[in-house]
This record gives C-alpha cells, structure tokens and sequence, in this order.
C-alpha cells in the first residue's frame, strides 16, 4: 500500500477540497485506501467537533476509525495528561495542543517532524496564517504541528442594546464612535445601568487587546519578562478608568454568573477571537439572532485594531503505531474543504489555513449578526496582526496580572500597586 499519493495537479487540488482556493503548492495527503484505528486527544468541546466530522471525514477515509477523547482543560488537566503521556513515551497517536500551552509543549522531542518526508509540510507551510505557522516551527526547521484554527480578534457587540442607549449600530460607525480607548470609555457609559448593565464582561479584555496591538507579550523573544513595557501600565491604567466609570461586569470570567449575563442582556460588549461567536450562538446567547454584531476593537495611537485571542494546533505523535492514518486525519482536518466549512458554521472556528479565506462558507450574511458579514472584520484583522511572542512561563504571569487587573477593578489596589505586586510573584515564581 502506498503511503502517500500526491494531489497532481492544483486543478485537483481545488476539486478535492471544496470551498478552498486551489494554490500552486501540492499537498500530499494518504490515499482513500488508507486504513487502521487511531486515538486523538482533545478538549470538550472540541471533542464534539471532532465526532461531528466523523461521517464526512469517512467519506473520505472509510477505513479509518477514530477514537476521540476529550480531556477537561481545568486546572491543567489537558496539558498534565498530554505532558505525562510525552514523558513516558505513551499517548495517542494524534493531540491537539492549545496556543497558551504550545510553548510548554513544542520543544519536545517526541512530536513527529512534519517538515520531513513523508509529510513535507515545508512546501506548503506558507498556506498557513503566517503568526500561526511561526508557532509550530522551530529554529531547527522543525515543524511539530499543524496550525487549526487561529483567534482573530473582534468587538462583540449588543445592537438593541445600543440602539437604546443612543450608539451607532453598524459596524463601521461603532468603530467610528470607538476611535480609541478614551473614546470607547466616554461612549461606553452610555449603555451601562449601574448595577444592572455594563460595557465590559472583564477587564482583562481591555489589558490583553492593548498589549497585543502594540505586539507585547509576556516575553520578548529572548525571553526577557516585559511588564515594564510601558503599555502594561498604560492599559491597567485605561481599566482603572473603565472600573471607575462602571463599565466593568462584576462577575468572574468563565463563571455561570458570567456565562449567563450574555443572554440575560447584562453586558453589551465583549472583546475576543472570532471563536466566541460559537458561545454566543449554541450556549450563552441562543434566543438572541439578531441582537449582536461585531466590529474591530477601539485603535491605538497608531491605528492598529488587529488582535489574536487564541488558536488550536494538532500534532502527530512519534509513538503512533499507525503515522499513515494519523496524518490523513490531520490534513483533513485542517485543510480539507468540507471538514474547515463544518468546523466554521457549526462552531466559528477560523481556519488557519489561508486559501479557506475567499470560500462562500466564512464570506456570507450571518443571520445573527443581522445579516453582516463578519469575515469582513475578521480577514482583515487576520491579515495585519502582530505576532505574539509565547513562552513556557506564559501562564505564570498571566495568572499574576489576572489577579492585578481583578484588584483593579474591585477597588483595592492602584495600577502602579497591582502591577508591582504582580511583578513580585512573577519574580518569586520564576
């Protein structure tokens, strides 16, 4: 049995994946004879997603079965399992690995090199979203992983509720009304009834999308900790503003209260990656087709609106048993047509895989945005990003400046004071 059978043509290329712009590089991809039992490793509810591809991905590979399981991120319990399972050479044969743990996971040895034969990734590397295509590559060449999915970054936003308190409801003006974030403020307290509504589900959003406009992350690339880049203080100084103003929701992010205040119509924006549409629409917001659009967040003094919030990579461990069929799973997913069309409608996942970007299925009037195109924000966001720099000590410091920005907020510390109380964990942790 052959292992590999190459797409001959472009031309060909197209027509086996419906939806995806045909490109001058060749894909290589095992043949439909391909066969055997894999196990994929995940996270709710990505493993939902999965099994929902199954009978597409069977069209294609009718002789594959694959066995997903799905691991609670939780207290680290995905990224503790896949570490062990790396650490003692057992496992799956395919994982995913989320973008805030892909520095942790990325230097170790036992993912398979995707820029060697049979694989070749390095041909068509540049299909991927370029940021994206950067994580999964190191010094060396080596490519330990496939992007998925990216997070390009967008202002969710309530029309009715805006609408009532006297703010543009079209994109393009909210942007106007949202020129920066001195503006953003002023206008936002407009829509707040306090104790009751507010702007902002969490004041982290505002601290997270200021760094990543400028393109400051935690680290530098070589590694040097970056909270006295001048942005860091600049942004909890913009959240002190916003807590004042009460323009910030008192609930804990990913808590039921604050799950819930999106439906019950308690907070009229949110800053996040396209992904978030997925939660408004199938958990948080149902019933509200219609009420919500998006824009591109309040500018810097540059211009720049363009933030990642988030992204997905999937990866073929060395232990698999069966490479063959491991890799036809994860060229499938993240490239095949039908796979990225499902994986967009039924979740709002953007595909990282860059010719997907002109298909009919991410460019079309969305119902629950009352008819806007939000691929319109989106691609450009995608397109003029700056890269965020990751690293392995990532989620020691976010914890800290999570706690700094929550000290804010409540009132009980300044942002020189939260700021140099996170530095002094950071410093005792590291």
């Amino acid at each position: 049995m052959r292992f590999f059978s190459l797409m001959a043509t472009a031309g060909l290329v197209a027509s086996l994946v419906p939806g995806v712009v045909a490109q001058e590089e060749q894909l290589y991809r095992p043949g439909p004879e391909t066969s055997g039992t894999i196990k994929v490793w995940t996270w709710p509810n990505n493993d939902r997603t999965f099994q929902a591809l199954m009978p597409a991905f069977n069209e294609a590979y009718p002789n594959i079965k694959v066995e997903v399981q799905g691991f609670p991120n939780a207290d680290n319990n995905y990224l503790n399992t896949v570490q062990r399972a790396l650490l003692s050479n057992t496992g799956p044969d395919v994982a995913m690995i989320e973008i805030g743990v892909l520095a942790l996971l990325r230097e170790r040895p036992q993912w398979v090199d995707l820029s060697q034969d049979p694989y070749n990734v390095d041909d068509v590397i540049d299909n991927f979203a370029p940021f994206a295509a950067g994580n999964v590559t190191l010094d060396d060449g080596k490519i330990v992983a496939l992007p998925k999915h990216t997070g390009p970054g967008g202002l969710f936003y309530r029309r009715d509720l805006f609408e009532q308190a006297g703010l543009p409801t079209e994109p393009t003006e909210v942007e106007a009304a949202f020129a920066d974030w001195d503006a953003f403020i002023e206008e936002g307290k407009k829509v707040v009834v306090p104790n009751e509504r507010w702007l902002l589900a969490n004041g982290l959003e505002i601290l997270s999308t200021m760094m990543a406009q400028k393109g400051v992350s935690w680290f530098n690339a070589e590694g040097e900790l970056q909270l006295d880049d001048p942005i860091v203080l600049e942004a909890l100084t913009v959240i002190d503003k916003a807590a004042d103003a009460g323009l910030i929701s008192p609930f804990n992010m990913w808590s039921p209260e604050w799950q819930g205040a999106f439906g019950r119509g308690q907070i009229a924006t949110i800053m996040s990656g396209n992904w978030f549409g997925g939660l408004l629409k199938r958990a948080f917001a149902p019933d509200d087709a219609g009420k919500w659009g998006v824009a591109s967040a309040p500018a810097d003094e540059t211009g720049n609106r363009s933030f990642n919030a988030g992204g997905d990579h999937i990866g073929i461990l060395e232990t698999s048993q069966n490479k063959e069929a491991a890799w036809a799973f994860v060229s499938w997913i993240v490239t095949d047509g039908e796979s990225l069309r499902q994986q967009y409608q039924n979740d709002d996942l953007y595909p990282a895989w860059t010719p997907a970007g002109s298909a009919d299925w991410i460019n079309f009037e969305d119902p629950y945005y009352d008819g806007q195109n939000v691929n319109e924000v989106f691609a450009d966001v995608q397109a003029n990003l700056i890269p965020a720099t990751l690293n392995s000590n990532d989620n020691i410091v976010g914890s800290a400046m999570e706690t700094a920005v929550n000290n804010i907020v409540q009132g009980v510390a300044t942002p020189e004071e939260a700021l140099a109380q996170a530095k002094s964990e950071v410093a005792a942790r590291l």
